[in-house]
């Protein structure tokens, strides 16, 4: 691996920053049980991309379910182990820690906002104007020609990172980072992501919590102790 200038992160947030992927979590409890069929529709069949598939489900409930939404995830949502010393670390080194999320900011910021003055949120942001929630596209191209599926496209944040600049990481769980994955010089992959990356000979770094992806961005001399 080239040793860039820089180091900069990429972590996705549902699954990866959480335990659990906190948008199935929000289903579990506010949306009626077709919500299964559309997932399985988005991860397994993916005969829906995954824009059409989150607004589809978030479509499922109503807006005035917002705040109790936001009162669910604040209480109910766990973190991986590790997150907090990982991202003290960066933060003491000075590296830029960027959460991108095809989430939304009113259970994304909630559980984040602990935080909120060591990272960076990249994330789509819900509204509530009508009598269902629908999804405002903050990071989505008009034209793009990357994938054009996601909702929110990974790839042109991390391209505010020059590559001849900075050594690219990214830290995911999904099919929602895999086109990010072909991008960065480094993919810890954890749950379905690494069944992607495997499909298209991708490699990639397992990890269970961040505490083992410190250990290894330390063994590679990417960030000093």
């Amino acid at each position: 691996m080239i040793q860039n200038q820089k180091t900069v992160i990429f972590s996705d947030f549902d699954g990866t920053i959480t335990k659990r992927d906190v948008i199935v979590m929000i289903m579990e409890k506010f949306a009626p049980p077709p919500w299964e069929i559309i997932k399985d529709k988005i991860l397994y069949e993916r005969s829906i991309t995954l824009k059409e598939g989150v607004e589809k489900l978030f479509k499922l409930i109503e807006s005035k379910k917002k705040q109790e939404i936001i009162e669910f995830v604040k209480h109910e949502v766990k973190l991986r182990e590790g997150f907090k010393d990982f991202l003290d670390l960066c933060n003491s080194k000075n590296i830029d820690f960027n959460v991108v999320s095809g989430g939304l900011d009113f259970f994304v910021e909630p559980v984040l906002e602990s935080f909120k003055d060591k990272i960076k949120i990249f994330c789509n942001k819900g509204n509530f104007a009508s009598e269902k929630i629908s999804i405002d596209y903050k990071y989505l191209p008009k034209n793009c020609m990357l994938c054009g599926d996601c909702g929110c496209c990974k790839i042109e944040i991390i391209e505010n990172y020059p590559k001849h600049a900075y050594t690219r990481i990214l830290i995911g769980d999904s099919l929602t980072d895999l086109a990010a994955s072909k991008v960065v010089d480094l993919v810890f992959a954890r749950g379905d992501l690494i069944k992607y990356l495997k499909e298209e000979n991708i490699s990639y770094i397992p990890y269970n919590n961040f505490f083992e992806v410190k250990e290894q961005l330390i063994h590679n001399q990417l960030i000093k102790n």
